[in-house]
Formats: structure tokens, C-alpha cells, sequence
């Protein structure tokens, strides 16, 4: 049904796509990956008309097609399904499946038939008993990519796109997902399912086209692959997949908090874990450690510190949030911009800002992190997920922090990607850095952590240490079947 074949595209300083391809046909879930950085992006702006290629060709029933924007391909029948959902969070559910397709007469929407073709679509997601009527602020992060996905049906999509759909959801709402994914494919339509998250490619895809340096290294059937030849066809060697040893921790007690069913205390070396399910409150608890959201009464190195996000920051305790582009970073600025946006004295003049001083720590942090970028000018939205959290850690790291707060740190990262950060937490620890970070993958919190508090319902539900910090045991904690 669709196809593209060698794309080429170059931005400043890099060539996001050289003579990349790939063959979707219809019926069938065709999973696209590759590290950050690859090309998957630029491929899925060239399908939807927000970009267009310099070279190459793309068909469409196997006639050439030219999108000179994103209205054309979604006239065409292409849409895609973004991980930075666009469900407008106050309107209501009705509207936000009907956004861009809005039945009227004479210039005024029709109500009746309105409602009659949001349910179809929300029916054919598992949705069929929605209430309309309500915002979307109110429904649940899987519910909201559900009605996005219905969105795309209501436009009669030959061609659906999505991109990370199930990053940061678990349990029932991955699997509901799932199945809309299946139920869309069995009634025809071409599914380009973009994932980090390899063992789910395995299990959802038919298909699946691997991206590397912008180019398509592999595609083949599903049941030729496994999830070892995946990552070695993604990242062009074999990654060592075990977390690197835990260093010891010191003695010395860096953070003491207050936290809902436990008194924190985390020593100078040592990685502290939050589990729980998703809403458990395991964020809330980190935000309230940074001094936000309601600071969480603490103490660092021994002395009381207000609540606050200043204070805390002034004390050496620092938040790299989940939402990091949101959060973490400004797009539109330049990376040595982001880089030292939270200690701006140290290159300043006068009260004025020295770009050489700004360019030189640029320098040395890329150097530090391995942040991959064409050059200190480059802007930030055109780096890819991994290399984003590399320059949100380094603006931390600038400040020279006792403590550090990492939420959901490689969300949306490849697992070479994912390798250089678990590195680089056990090189901060053993400098001596206390961590504590939140995660909702379990592998992870369970090779990165010496203890792991589980949440439950706001609180902490019991704590594991050392050979008892098994994915079941938190499981357990995480659904009030086993006491602490």
C-alpha cells in the first residue's frame, strides 16, 4: 500500500536519511526501529508531508505521490498517531475525535450525526461506552492515545502511524493497545508501529524494517528475528544488555526525607529505586524531593532545606524530569544554550552571556556524556530523544549536585542509548552522587538499584534490599498481594 524508497534528507551539519526505505502493506503491523538518532523520525515527516525529501521516491498504491504538506497525505490517507499525544485536554471527547473531520451544515456542527460517528469510531477502539460529553483532561493517558487512534479512523486511514504508543503505559492499557492494533490491521489497513520496547515487536508486528545512520539495514518477516539480532541490527554490534556492577556505597548520609509510609535515607554512592504501578505516586514522590509539587520536609548532608525548588537546587538536589521536553529543555534554543541554562554565572561577564564560555562547556560535557550533535549551534528539537537527556543531564550536572533525581530516565530511548545512561548513573555514583530515580521497566530497576522502594496508592508499600529486589517480589508490593 505504501512505499518509500531511497529518502534522502541532510540538515546542517547531518544527514538524518540516506537512501532509507521501507514497504507497508495492508492488513499487516509493520514495526520500524532503530536507535535515536536513526532516522525514524525523518522517515515518518517525509510519509506525512511535514517534510520532504531531497532524493527518493515514494508510492502509494504503486503510483508515485508528492505531499507539499501535511494535509495532502491525510487526504491521502496517512495519519499518524504521535508519543506528544494532541488530545486538547478541556475540550470535550467528542470534539477531540471529530478535530479536523467536524460534520456541519450551512456552516453550524451537526450534533446528532456528530455523536453518531465519534461512537462508531470509539466503539471499533473499545471505547464504545465513553462518555462524550466529558473532557479530556479527565481520561487516563492510554484512554486519550485511544482517542487519538479513533481520530485517525474517523479520517478513514489506509495508513496509520504510531509512534511509541505504549512508552510510558502497563498492564490492561498496553494490552488494550494492542488490540485495537490488531482489530485496525484485520480490517485493512497498513500499521507502522514505531517501538523501543523489542519484545513487544516481536509479539505485535508482522513485519519489521530496522533503521541505522539513516539507512535500512534489515527488512524481513517478524519470525526472523529475536530480539538479540534486533538490537545488533539496530545499533551495528552486540550490546552488552547486563547493568554494570553497582559500586559500594559510603557511609555518609547525603538526603533524609519524609516520604508517605517511610523515612528516606540515602547515602553518598548509593541508587535508590521508586517501582509501582502507573499512578502509584511514584513521580509525586520525586517531584516532592526536588521541592516541587509540595516539597517533602529533607535534609542534605545533615541540614534542613526548604521545600522549595531553589532551595533544594541551591542545596545540590536536582530533578531530570520525565516530560523532558516540556520540562528539561528548551526546544528552540541552540544545545550550548541548554547546556548551562541552570548556572548562568559561570558564563557570564558582567551580567552578560560569553558565547565562547557557552560553546567551551558545550565542549567539555559532550566530550563527558557523549551528547551527538553536528555542533553547539545545532538546535535542541533536532536531537534525538537520547541525546536530549544527555544535554538535560548535563545542565544538571553543571551545578555540581549532591544528589540526583532522575524520572523515568531512558523513556523513549534505544538500548544502545539506554547503555550510556546506565553507565553513566554508576559513574556518577561512584564519584559519590546519591541517586534515586523512578521507573515504570523493571529490568531496569532491578540491575540499577541498591534498594528499591515499591509504591502503592501514594505511599511507599515496602522496601527491598539485595538479592530480595526480584521483579516479582515488587510485583507483589506493587499489588498489595505481599506485605513489606
Amino acid at each position: 500500500m505504501l512505499e518509500a524508497s531511497g529518502l534522502v534528507k541532510a540538515y546542517p551539519g547531518v544527514r538524518a536519511l540516506d537512501g532509507a526505505g521501507l514497504s507497508a502493506r495492508a492488513g499487516t503491523v509493520h514495526a520500524l526501529v532503530g536507535e535515536n538518532g536513526a532516522g525514524k523520525s525523518t522517515l515518518v515527516r517525509m510519509l506525512t508531508g511535514n517534510a520532504r525529501p531531497d532524493a527518493g521516491e515514494l508510492r502509494l498504491d504503486g503510483a508515485p505521490v508528492t505531499f507539499s504538506g501535511p494535509r495532502e497525505a491525510l487526504a491521502a490517507g496517512i495519519t499518524a498517531v504521535y508519543q506528544e499525544l494532541t488530545v486538547l485536554p478541556a475540550m470535550p471527547v467528542v470534539d477531540n475525535v471529530l478535530l479536523g473531520q467536524e460534520r456541519t451544515r450551512r456552516g453550524l456542527l451537526v450534533g446528532r450525526e456528530r455523536r453518531r460517528v465519534a461512537r462508531e469510531a470509539l466503539a471499533r477502539v473499545g471505547l464504545g461506552e465513553l462518555a462524550l460529553d466529558q473532557p479530556a483532561e479527565r481520561l487516563s493517558l492510554g484512554t486519550r492515545q485511544l482517542v487519538e487512534i479513533a481520530r485517525a479512523l474517523v479520517r478513514r486511514s489506509r495508513v496509520l502511524i504510531l509512534d511509541e504508543p505504549t512508552a510510558v503505559l502497563a498492564g490492561e492499557q498496553r494490552q488494550a493497545i494492542f488490540d485495537v492494533v490488531r482489530v485496525v490491521a484485520a480490517d485493512g489497513v497498513a500499521v507502522i508501529y514505531i517501538s523501543h520496547l523489542l519484545d513487544e515487536v516481536i509479539d505485535l508486528a508482522d513485519e519489521v524494517t530496522v533503521l541505522r545512520d539513516g539507512r535500512d539495514v534489515a527488512h524481513a518477516p517478524v519470525a526472523e528475528f529475536d530480539v538479540a539480532r534486533l538490537v545488533r541490527e539496530m545499533v551495528g554490534r552486540d550490546i552488552d544488555t547486563v547493568f554494570p556492577p553497582l559500586p559500594a556505597a559510603g557511609d555518609d548520609v547525603v538526603l533524609e526525607a519524609s516520604l508517605p509510609g517511610h523515612q528516606l535515607r540515602v547515602r553518598a554512592g548509593e541508587i535508590v529505586g521508586l517501582a509501582g504501578l502507573l499512578g502509584s505516586g511514584r513521580s509525586r514522590m520525586l517531584r516532592s524531593l526536588a521541592g516541587a509539587d509540595g516539597g517533602a520536609r529533607a535534609a542534605v548532608g545533615g541540614r534542613d532545606v526548604a521545600g522549595t525548588l531553589r532551595a533544594r537546587v541551591d542545596a545540590g538536589v536536582v530533578l531530570v524530569p520525565e516530560e523532558r521536553k516540556t520540562e528539561g529543555l528548551v526546544l528552540r534554543l541552540p544545545v550550548r544554550m541548554n547546556t548551562t541554562l541552570a548556572d548562568l554565572r559561570s558564563v557570564a561577564r558582567h551580567g552578560w552571556l560569553d558565547g565562547d564560555a557557552e560553546r567551551a562547556v558545550f565542549a567539555e560535557q559532550r566530550e563527558r556524556l557523549g551528547i551527538r550533535a553536528s555542533g553547539p549551534e545545532q538546535v535542541t528539537a533536532e536531537l534525538s530523544g537520547g541525546n536530549q537527556q544527555k544535554v538535560v543531564l548535563a545542565k544538571w550536572l553543571r551545578t555540581r549536585p549532591r544528589v540526583l533525581l532522575l524520572d523515568e530516565p531512558t523513556r523513549g530511548i534505544d538500548v544502545g542509548a539506554k547503555s550510556e545512561i546506565y553507565g553513566l548513573v554508576r559513574a556518577l555514583a561512584e564519584e559519590g552522587m546519591a541517586v534515586v530515580f523512578a521507573s515504570s521497566d523493571l529490568p531496569e530497576v532491578v540491575g540499577l538499584s541498591h534498594r528499591v522502594l515499591v509504591c502503592r496508592g501514594g505511599a511507599v508499600a515496602g522496601e527491598l534490599a539485595g538479592d530480595a529486589i526480584e521483579p516479582e517480589e515488587i510485583m507483589h508490593l506493587a499489588l498489595g498481594t505481599a506485605a513489606a
